[in-house]
């Protein structure tokens, strides 16, 4: 891995770390299509986890108080269970077939949010579906960012339990999906070499976007969410198709 790939991807692991420390989410979503720029997709998929456990990890020990423990339990439970499926699909699917049905489906979801589609009953069954397709994509595309953020806007969540939240599923899913990937053989010298060498990059830019954060107030965070969930499907389908 050549001076100019690792130095392209410590920019856009901050950039990433510090969108995603402002809004709750959108590390990898941001971080694992540019990433291809200068890697291949398994290489910047390995990256996005072993950084995003540091970066989520700090948040949810700091904003401990604000998240919704029973929520987020439950999320990780689900999610464990899709995320063996998930790791199959990384190993034997198409990454491109993987990118563009989710783009599909992320721009769906956006359009629903946007015209004021919500979750008024806060049922069980949402989380563990939820949890699942998510847990699914943290192992096939590291980008479980998306249903979760899906599932807190429809909720309306306030912004601190959202990020809280969040936060604390992202950390325990990261070091799941880590781990599976060490298993699996996916974890590479280039890999590790690049998530060392971003990783000053990443806790700078984490610092920046918590001095910012207070300046977001509530409707500015949702509008946030949403134009991140409008990217991540955008850009996975170009993604796919380029």
């Amino acid at each position: 891995m050549s001076g100019l790939e690792l130095f392209g991807i410590a920019v856009v692991v901050a950039l990433a770390a510090g969108v995603q420390s402002i809004s709750g989410f959108g590390f990898a979503l941001l971080s694992v299509p540019l990433m291809t720029l200068f890697v291949e997709p398994q290489i910047a998929v390995v990256v996005s986890t072993a950084l995003g456990i540091v970066s989520t990890s700090y948040q949810a020990i700091r904003d401990r108080a604000d998240a919704d423990a029973v929520m987020a339990k439950r999320l990780v439970l689900a999610s464990a269970c899709g995320m063996p499926f998930g790791l199959v699909a990384f190993v034997d699917l198409s990454q491109d077939i993987l990118r563009a049905v989710l783009g599909v489906v992320i721009l769906a979801v956006t359009i629903l949010l946007g015209k004021g589609f919500t979750l008024k009953r806060e049922s069980v069954r949402h989380e563990w579906i939820i949890g699942i397709i998510s847990g699914v994509l943290a192992t096939s595309l590291s980008t479980n960012g998306p249903p979760l953020a899906f599932l807190m806007h429809a909720r309306k969540i306030e912004p601190d339990r959202f990020r809280a939240t969040i936060n604390r599923v992202f950390a325990v899913v990261g070091i799941g999906s880590f781990v599976l990937f060490c298993l699996a053989g996916k974890v590479t010298a280039d890999a590790l070499r690049a998530s060392v060498i971003a990783l000053p990059t990443l806790v700078l830019a984490l610092k920046v976007g918590l001095v910012l954060r207070p300046r977001v107030n509530a409707e500015a965070f949702r509008v946030l969410v949403l134009v991140l969930l409008a990217i991540s499907g955008i850009s996975a389908i170009a993604g796919a198709v380029f």
